[in-house]
C-alpha cells in the first residue's frame, strides 16, 4: 500500500484521536493491508467483531452470492445493532457507521479487478456492487454534512 495513503490515514487518526472514525471501502480495496500497517492505532476490522456474533444460519444467508441489496441491508442493520465504533479505535468496514469522521478508500475498477483476482475469493461484480452502495452512502453523508469526511484514492 502506498505511503501517501498511510501518511494521510495517520494524520486523520491523529487529528481525530478522541473521536470515532470509520474507514470505509469495498471488498478487496486494501483495508486489511492498511490495518496491518497501522497497528499502533488499534484499528478494528468489523469482520473480526461482526461475524462471530451471528448464527451459522445468518452467516450462510448473508454469504450468498451474488450479493444483493437485501443482503447488504441485512448486514448493515445487524452491524449497527452489534458493533459500536469506539474513540481512538478506527473501525474498518464497508459502510459508514456511527462516527464523527469517515474516510472513504476509493479504488479504480481496474485496480479492484486486479485485487479481486489476487485474493481469489471475491467476485469483481460483488466488489463493484458494494462499491456503488458505499458511494451512495458516502454521498448521503456528504449532503448531510454531519461529519468530517476524507476521500483517499488507493493507487496500488
Amino acid at each position: 500500500m502506498g505511503n501517501e495513503v498511510l501518511n494521510a490515514l495517520m494524520t486523520i487518526f491523529e487529528r481525530h484521536k478522541n473521536e470515532r472514525i470509520c474507514v470505509v471501502g469495498t471488498m478487496c480495496c486494501g483495508k486489511t493491508t492498511l490495518m496491518k500497517e497501522l497497528s499502533e492505532y488499534h484499528c478494528v476490522d468489523v469482520d473480526d467483531k461482526f461475524w462471530p456474533q451471528i448464527s451459522e444460519d445468518e452467516i450462510e444467508r448473508l454469504s450468498e452470492t451474488p450479493i444483493t441489496k437485501a443482503i447488504m441491508d441485512d448486514i448493515f442493520r445487524l452491524m449497527r445493532e452489534k458493533i459500536s465504533v469506539k474513540p481512538g479505535r478506527p473501525l474498518f468496514c464497508v459502510f459508514i457507521h456511527d462516527c464523527e469522521a469517515a474516510v472513504y478508500l476509493d479504488i479504480s475498477e481496474e485496480l479492484l479487478e486486479k485485487h479481486c483476482k489476487q485474493r481469489g475469493d471475491t467476485a469483481l461484480r460483488d466488489a463493484l456492487f458494494v462499491k456503488r452502495l458505499l458511494e451512495d452512502d458516502w454521498n448521503h453523508h456528504k449532503a448531510e454534512n454531519d461529519k468530517a469526511l476524507y476521500y483517499l484514492t488507493i493507487t496500488e
